[in-house]
């Protein structure tokens, strides 16, 4: 999973990468500086209870991809099966070839996990 994720961080405008559990819980993160890999994993563990959550109350399943804009950047939640791949990136790069690095990682980490 580690050189999965190291594998991710090269991609242009990629700052850092992480698996955490369906219910919020760290398993593995790659977040280099100035990234506070604690505090990346509190706003990513929030968001991913709280859009599920809110997704639930409606109606409907939980989410496959999430993608969250900020002024820091951006932050992609990918569907891994039992877990979700975050990753966080630059606010000014151009999604379309990051997210099929993030979507063939996401892959490599729902085999890795199966």
């Amino acid at each position: 999973m580690k050189e999965v994720l190291l594998t991710l961080n090269l991609e242009v405008g990629v700052k850092g990468s992480m698996v955490m559990t369906r219910d919020g819980v760290l398993v593995h993160s790659e977040m280099g500086p100035p990234l506070n890999g604690d505090l990346v994993s509190a706003v990513a563990s929030s968001t991913v209870k709280d859009i599920n959550s809110a997704l639930k109350a409606a109606g409907s399943d939980e989410f496959t991809r999430f993608i969250f804009n900020s002024s820091f950047g951006k932050m992609i939640f990918q569907d891994t099966g039992d877990a979700y791949l975050v990753v966080v990136l630059d606010k000014s790069i151009n999604l379309d070839f990051t997210l099929l690095s993030i979507t063939s990682a996401a892959r490599k980490i729902k085999m890795l996990t199966a």
